[in-house]
């Protein structure tokens, strides 16, 4: 009764943040609330522009998520208006009669993307509801007269809202087997261009109706997403997000059916955005570039500081073109003067989710931010907090030899931190790795676990000395998996796998562990501990040298020396065989005073190592860590709380 009651406690301090504020740090037992940790962001993915205001979507940890209006040649906010049951958006248009559509994401578990109309002239938002009821994420709108049209995943749905009847119809998967449909784009006459992924990088060209009248192959080769899509005259140009890192761009010309002109390295979000007569206008390595469509020739300008964010071009105004980046600044860009400015932003920041969590060489418990990224410490000893608003999204943590290392999304970054300031030691972005979850101290190395790209498949195992640059990245050391969780005892590095990349497709039918030795570069064992789980995640080690590991459903532990499964027991039951979504690291296994603490699909446990039994201990909980005093440290969305032995 006990924790259960303690359980239902702390689902009350973590459905409501708290203030971010120091505090006294807790002196009794059992569940405290830190409050929340100083993680805060303006991240504005969706954007769009109508009548001299910038529309735009500032995502929330927990939500909601706020439709931002803004001044385009000031800056100033006009309005801020709540979007319920949304995280965020990346899906932002305008209608020709001005309102303003809407399409949501939601991270948690079984949530739909949901579509909202705003009227600039009531200043109201109406919810639309779910577009289609198996469908988590709106990644993109396009409006006509008469409808709206939005792409979606996990299953790359496209659908159509008619803007005079209300009514939304599911107009199916235009190119079955993809699972996206990044973006779209209308023409003048009606015809739907819909850019996919992630296999294929097709665009399927539609009618107003959904009927798919052909596809456009891409100019370049491998996986990857048709990612920015946009009709300038008679041109059709498509941004591509490859597998490899890249990011051409291609001009196809409709009226001869045929491709004009590929354009490397184009970083901007929208590609028709800066659109003028026969130029558009890009970015290209952190500066502006002219484009003539005609004869596919750049020209550099003379502004290349948009500060944080992915850049995104939304009109001119007069001789200055107008545009924002994804951190919620507007820039402007003056095409006499060949200079730019940046405003200041007015948008209220909001709380981000603590995505990885971590003991840093000081002692201070580290938090990564998702989405928004930045970094946060928590002192025990004082209840201080500390910010850094300039990190990326840390997916793993560790310290090794006296320093704090971050693993680092996109790209499977990993980098030092010291000083304050986070200094880049590795890029895994051009061998299509993207989140190192897993990260370990191995003696004389950092070893790290990482899962590949989207629509690719095969982590790695990387292996990094700081101290000397050298550097071992084993691709696809387990064919097919991804590393996800990482262990290290006497001269050898274990690890655990997911059988998902970066799609939805298994690509075996069991994860596995397994043992790599160090001085032999060896694997010198593999094993599937639990029959039919397709994750694992994490592993750790006991007091006398037992390896445990749990995973979404299963407790197991295996002889270290020989790999030899030696118990297994089912705690609750999951969805394997209906898995629409991959999934990598969930789990969080720590060992403390003879017991195991796990933390799995949002539960913590307290574990008997003799029985295997468990004891429900906290729910809802997204992140596990032990920190240095040897107490749980413990997070949902924004809120931080500890979990203190006596």
């Amino acid at each position: 009764m006990r924790a259960i009651l303690a359980a239902f406690l702390l689902v009350l301090a973590l459905t409501y943040p708290a203030q971010a504020e120091s505090k006294a740090p807790p002196t009794g037992c059992g569940f405290s609330s830190l409050g929340t940790l100083p993680l805060m962001g303006a991240t504005t993915a969706g954007t769009a522009y109508d009548r001299g205001r910038v529309y735009s979507v500032t995502s929330s940890a927990s939500g909601p998520a706020l439709l931002a209006v803004r001044d385009v040649r000031t800056g100033s906010l006009i309005a801020e208006r709540p979007l319920p049951l949304a995280l965020g958006s990346w899906a932002v248009t305008v209608a020709p009669d001005h309102n303003v559509y809407v399409g949501s994401y939601n991270a948690t578990a079984g949530a739909m993307g949901r579509l909202f109309k705003y009227d600039p002239d009531q200043d109201k938002v109406t919810e639309l509801g779910i577009p289609v009821a198996t469908e988590t994420f709106v990644w993109t709108l396009a409006a006509t007269r008469d409808a709206v049209y939005g792409g979606t995943s996990p299953t790359g749905r496209l659908f159509r809202h008619d803007i005079r009847t209300g009514r939304t119809e599911d107009l199916g998967s235009p190119v079955p087997g993809e699972q996206f449909i990044r973006d779209l784009a209308v023409a003048r006459d009606g015809t739907l261009y819909a850019g996919v992924g992630s296999e294929s990088m097709k665009v399927a060209v539609l009618s107003p109706d959904g009927k798919l009248r052909r596809v456009i192959e891409p100019p370049v080769r491998g996986p990857g997403f048709a990612y920015d899509v946009d009709v300038v005259g008679r041109y059709l140009l498509v941004r591509y997000s490859t597998n490899a890192g890249a990011n051409p761009m291609g001009v196809y010309d409709l009226r001869r059916g045929t491709w004009k002109h590929l354009v490397d390295d184009v970083d901007s979000l929208t590609v028709g955005g800066g659109a003028r007569g026969g130029d558009v206008h890009l970015v290209q390595s952190d500066r502006l570039v002219r484009l003539d469509l005609r004869t596919g020739r750049t020209k550099q300008l003379g502004m290349t500081e948009f500060g944080e964010g992915a850049v995104r071009p939304l009109t001119w105004l007069g001789d200055t073109l107008a545009g924002t980046t994804s951190s919620g600044r507007i820039w402007h860009y003056d095409g006499n003067r060949d200079t730019g400015r940046i405003l200041d932003s007015t948008l209220t920041r909001q709380p981000v989710s603590v995505r990885s969590l971590a003991t840093g060489p000081d002692g201070r418990v580290y938090a990564g931010g998702f989405f928004t990224g930045g970094l946060a410490a928590y002192d025990p000893a004082t209840g201080q907090t500390q910010h850094w608003p300039d990190v990326g999204q840390s997916e793993g943590m560790t310290t090794h030899k006296g320093k704090l290392y971050l693993g680092v999304y996109p790209g499977a970054r990993i980098y030092e931190f010291t000083d304050d300031t986070p200094r880049l030691l590795l890029n895994l972005g051009d061998q299509e790795q993207d989140r190192p979850f897993a990260m370990v101290s191995a003696g004389d190395w950092l070893a790290f676990g990482t899962v590949p790209k989207s629509g690719s498949i095969g982590g790695a195992l990387g292996l990094l000395n700081p101290e000397t640059g050298q550097k071992i990245i084993k691709r696809n050391i387990l064919p097919g998996h991804s590393v996800v969780g990482l262990a290290y005892r006497d001269g050898v590095v274990y690890g655990a796998t997911s059988v998902f990349g970066g799609t939805a497709v298994p690509q075996d039918t069991a994860a596995k562990v397994f043992a790599y030795d160090l001085a032999s570069d060896t694997i010198k064992w593999q094993t599937a501990p639990v029959e039919g789980d397709l994750t694992l995640g994490s592993i750790t080690f006991d007091d006398q040298g037992r390896l445990w590991g749990i995973t979404p459903d299963a407790i197991f532990e295996i002889d270290a020396a020989t790999g030899q499964t030696l118990r297994t027991s089912k705690h609750q039951t999951y969805p394997w065989d209906t898995l629409r979504v991959p999934v990598w690291l969930d789990t969080h296994l720590v060992f403390h005073d003879g017991y195991l603490w796990g933390k799995t699909q949002s539960k913590v446990y307290k574990i008997d190592r003799a029985t295997m039994g468990t004891s429900l201990i906290a729910r809802p909980i997204s992140n596990m860590h032990q920190g240095a005093d040897g107490h749980l440290y413990l997070s949902r969305n924004e809120n931080f709380s500890t979990y203190r032995f006596c």
